[in-house]
């Protein structure tokens, strides 16, 4: 039997995705009846969507797929492993393989290609797969968030 702890973190995607339309459209400053700054909390909404926006863009193929992943309603990233041959990518043009509906098995293989391409970024977590002037900018919107909302966002890690 193994006795090591192994300690799960899980913060609700609910919950953020809530915080994020709430300051996007207000909501969050009004909650405070004239204490927090409605307009700043508006700009901060439309930075956090400006960058997940664009990161979705760069690296994670959201204008290829953002209809085909809604389309072919598979839950997570190795649901089209089996359509996946093991090509390698390295040099693979993902803007001109003619990926398009239908969901045959050709364009299957095609999604999951970047299901693969998906998952080895996300094992390689954003430090590694974004420049240092953007992770800066990263941070800097984390903090401001956070000063903004009284700690939301950090409040996760007095759990541990």
């Amino acid at each position: 039997m193994n006795n090591q702890i192994t300690n799960v973190y899980i913060w609700d995607m609910d919950e953020t995705l809530i915080l994020l339309k709430s300051l996007l459209n207000g909501s969050y400053a009004e909650a405070f009846a004239g204490l927090k700054d409605a307009q700043k909390g508006v700009e901060i909404g439309k930075m956090w969507e400006k960058h997940i926006l664009q990161i979705s863009d760069d690296f994670f193929f959201y204008e290829q797929v953002c209809l085909e992943i809604e389309n072919c309603n598979k839950p997570f990233l190795e649901a089209l492993s089996k359509y996946d041959d093991g090509q390698d990518l390295s040099d693979y043009d993902f803007n001109q393989d003619g990926f398009s509906p239908p969901h045959d098995d050709l364009n299957k293989r095609k999604l999951a290609y970047r299901h693969r391409i998906i998952a080895n970024k996300y094992k390689q977590g954003l430090h590694n797969i974004l420049d240092q002037e953007m992770m800066d900018v990263w941070d800097a919107l984390y903090k401001m968030t956070d000063e903004y909302t009284d700690g939301w966002l950090s409040s996760v890690f007095s759990w541990e």
